[in-house]
């Protein structure tokens, strides 16, 4: 799934750490365009891991993951001197203010629910991409 190892200056990395291969075919076929460079991860250590690596533009971070969830994988990030003011967009099928509130304590910057709908998604990528 990853489209090239090799980062391309013209393109924005995000990084896509989420375990359920459907979730990160859904978000590589609504974000895949010229404008973005996807690399994947499929737990939480190997996106810990991919973040160091390639330093991304953002990183969309699946909450309900086996092993480190989501909120240690945040909380970790934020924790990491180089990768602290990376954005954070947290994606979670809770469509439940508590569990949005958890994912912004622990560090995200937006938060967003299963299923995804192609607009939102990219207006939201959009305003974390340029504001940060």
């Amino acid at each position: 799934m990853e489209t090239s190892v090799m980062q391309n200056q013209e393109k924005i990395t995000l990084l896509i750490v989420d375990d359920e291969i459907v979730s990160r075919s859904s978000l590589e076929a609504l974000l895949e365009s010229d404008e973005y460079q996807l690399f994947f991860a499929e737990n939480g250590a190997q996106g810990l891991e991919k973040a160091e690596s390639i330093h991304p533009a953002l990183v969309i971070l699946d909450v309900m993951m086996p092993g480190m969830n989501g909120f240690e994988v945040c909380r970790r990030l934020r924790a990491n001197p180089t990768l602290a003011q990376t954005p954070i967009m947290m994606i979670t099928a809770w469509d439940d203010p508590t569990a949005k509130q958890r994912c912004l304590d622990v560090g995200a910057n937006d938060v967003i629910c299963k299923p995804f709908n192609r607009a939102d998604l990219h207006a939201r990528v959009q305003k974390l991409i340029i504001t940060a």
